[in-house]
């Protein structure tokens, strides 16, 4: 019991982390995001920014907050975002990596129906265009 409440608050901080993540990046403030972005790497998944291929292999203890049915989107929208930031600063196997994260996140059931919102019509956009932008590379 006292795993799943330390969980739950790893889960509620990560959110907090993500939220974060997508202001900055609504605010175009990129330096802001990759330094936050690698710090919710190295804090939730024990990696640095260098080794994203982790993130697309099966490992339960990441799984929990990668692919989390309260964080997905959130999650989704971040790996897109940080993928696009890598196509930005010319690092396309990065970007390349973080889309082979989002698809992850996204090929994952949830099993919880949940009605079409404004937040998954700007997954669609971001990951069609994040799809366009890497088939150029």
């Amino acid at each position: 019991m006292i795993r799943k409440d330390f969980i739950s608050k790893y889960v509620e901080e990560l959110a907090k982390m993500l939220a974060k993540l997508m202001s900055l990046t609504l605010e175009n403030r990129l330096e802001d995001f990759e330094h936050y972005f690698g710090e919710m790497l190295h804090s939730y998944y024990k990696i640095d920014a260098t080794q994203l291929a982790v993130l697309t292999e099966e490992n339960e203890e990441r799984d929990q907050f990668l692919l989390a049915d309260d964080l997905k989107k959130k999650n989704t929208l971040v790996f897109c975002d940080a993928a696009i930031h890598y196509l930005q600063q010319g690092e396309n196997e990065q970007a390349l990596l973080a889309y082979q994260i989002t698809k992850r996140i996204q090929s994952t059931n949830h099993g919880i129906f949940q009605f079409p919102t404004t937040e998954d019509q700007l997954i669609l956009s971001k990951v069609s265009q994040l799809k366009e932008a890497l088939s150029r590379y």
